[in-house]
């Protein structure tokens, strides 16, 4: 059976909105990881202090026949087309353990 890593980076406070498309989908489980923004387009100031925006960072294994359905609800909940709503990432796992 094959699978695949699915990375997705978005502002804070989203990630709630992500784990619904997933679970939409009929898959479960992930990895939620907290993360600051470095981007050039992420550069904010207040007072001539640098802000860095938080972000969450969902990382999620699925089976790789489940992977369109849950990159297509998650661009749906999240409009990850659309420029400076997020990233997600896709790449077929090599090996993986613990996970049937």
């Amino acid at each position: 059976m094959s699978y695949q890593a699915i990375i997705t980076i978005m502002d804070r406070g989203l990630c709630s909105k992500a784990v619904e498309a997933v679970t939409e989908t009929g898959s479960h489980s992930g990895t939620l990881l907290k993360g600051r923004g470095s981007g050039i387009h992420e550069k904010k100031t207040i007072l001539n202090m640098a802000l860095e925006p938080e972000k969450d960072i969902l990382l999620l294994i699925s089976k790789e026949e489940n992977v369109d359905e849950i990159v297509q609800n998650m661009d749906k909940n999240l409009n990850l087309t659309e420029p400076g709503q997020g990233l997600l990432v896709s790449m077929k796992v090599k090996r993986m353990h613990g996970m049937q």
